[in-house]
């Protein structure tokens, strides 16, 4: 009797664990099938992407009216970011997709840039029309290649996101093939500069401040750290060399654990300080806070500096200082100065923008004057402030422009109009509060 009753449970639990799995390959093949459609949609719906965008760019081409270009501009746009979209999706963790999705954004910016132009009547240059015309040539290119891939999908060479092993997930990853070979496209794709915000000539920008430089040790950099703490300071220790970033540099801290500096490697300038002491009771207000950071940069060889926006937050204040030069305020030669307001002690400091950008600009002449450049504000801005200011752009160009301020239905207003040809550049929304005056 047992031994049958053995058998039954015997029995039973074998066809219980085949039903298992059983059950499990079928959820893991449905699973499987539903990451691979997951899959094949995004590059279909990639591919329909980008041969809209190829369109776009050839009609591009033949635009002679400004408003017509905007229109495509606004289209390319919105196409090339959703086109973006769908190629982050893809199953091509292995292959490295940079220079296409990079492609993908310069269509759209590049294509911007030029409708700008064109609602101010300048017509494309030469050179801007090659330019153009090369980014339909690539687009071209990139539509035929998926179109390739979708071909294969269709025939059952390949399919997304199904495989034996790991590796074998990603499509095409071993040879020339597939995605490779899109991404191989892009080998001798040009350079493109021009005014927008994925031009080349961004991500090769060194920091114009220490341009000529030279190099320093870390026992140099110790000592200038040492002076920056002050006497009381006592050992400082070194914290190692930062070379990941535009601007490289040495750390120290200070014997008390609280105080921090770092000193860049090339002219040995303070990039950033900061000192995380507790903070007492509130004893001064923001202008006395300001009046305490004008002195400190003035004390450290940061002269002609003007205070523009503050911010207040847990016991201090921070306040943005900008270069000024002729009575033209250089926005971009930015310093952040952060005053404790127990005791007007300055404890931090932030000089990238300074550093990355300060450098001897030549005379900055305005074309229109004052009141020429007026004309160009909208008359629902009630102007009570005016003066120049060199503002950067997306791009990192800077441009010279009147700065207005002013209130338009209980608001305050910074409106920027180019000092060479009126246009508007920028429109600010003073944000003001008890914590600080910030723009949006």
């Amino acid at each position: 009797m047992r031994r049958k009753y053995g058998y039954w449970l015997l029995t039973v639990l074998i066809v219980g664990v085949s039903c298992f799995a059983g059950y499990e390959y079928n959820r893991a093949h449905t699973l499987e099938n539903s990451v691979s459609n997951t899959y094949n949609r995004a590059l279909f719906e990639l591919s329909d992407y980008v041969d809209d965008i190829n369109s776009l760019l050839a009609k591009g081409l033949l635009v002679n009216s400004p408003e017509h270009f905007a229109s495509i501009s606004a289209e390319l746009s919105r196409q090339s970011a959703a086109a973006k979209e769908c190629l982050s999706q893809l199953p091509v963790s292995e292959i490295s997709l940079d220079k296409t999705e990079k492609f993908l954004s310069q269509v759209g910016d590049y294509s911007f840039y030029l409708s700008q132009n064109a609602l101010y009547d300048t017509k494309m240059t030469d050179e801007e029309y090659q330019t153009f015309s090369t980014l339909g040539t690539y687009a071209e290119s990139l539509s035929a290649a998926l179109n390739s891939i979708q071909q294969d999908i269709y025939s059952g060479a390949v399919t997304l996101g199904k495989s034996s092993t790991p590796s074998e997930t990603t499509a095409y990853a071993d040879g020339d093939d597939g995605f490779s070979a899109i991404e191989k496209e892009f080998g001798e794709y040009p350079s493109l500069i021009y005014d927008g915000p994925f031009s080349e000539h961004i991500e090769s920008r060194t920091p114009a401040m220490l341009d000529g430089k030279e190099e320093i040790s870390a026992e140099e950099a110790a000592i200038i750290a040492n002076n920056f703490f002050g006497k009381n300071t006592g050992f400082i220790s070194y914290g190692g060399k930062s070379e990941n970033s535009a601007i490289n540099c040495f750390t120290f801290s200070a014997n008390d654990n609280t105080k921090t500096v770092s000193i860049t490697t090339t002219g040995g300038q303070i990039l950033y300080y900061m000192d995380n002491r507790d903070i007492g009771e509130a004893t001064l207000d923001v202008n006395e806070a300001t009046a305490k950071a004008q002195e400190f940069l003035t004390a450290h060889g940061y002269n002609s500096m003007t205070e523009s926006y503050y911010e207040k937050t847990d016991g201090s204040a921070t306040i943005n200082f900008a270069y000024q030069e002729n009575d033209v305020v250089h926005y971009s030669d930015l310093i952040k100065v952060k005053v404790a307001l127990d005791n007007g002690e300055v404890i931090g400091l932030e000089t990238n923008g300074y550093i990355m950008n300060h450098t001897l600009r030549g005379s900055l002449i305005p074309k229109l004057t004052r009141q020429e450049a007026r004309n160009y504000v909208s008359k629902h801005l009630d102007i009570d402030s005016a003066r120049l200011a060199l503002i950067p752009k997306d791009s990192k160009r800077e441009v010279l422009c009147y700065e207005f301020h002013g209130t338009s239905n209980g608001k305050n207003f910074l409106i920027y109009i180019n000092a060479q040809n009126g246009r508007e550049e920028e429109i600010a929304l003073l944000i003001e509060s008890e914590n600080g005056i910030l723009t949006v």
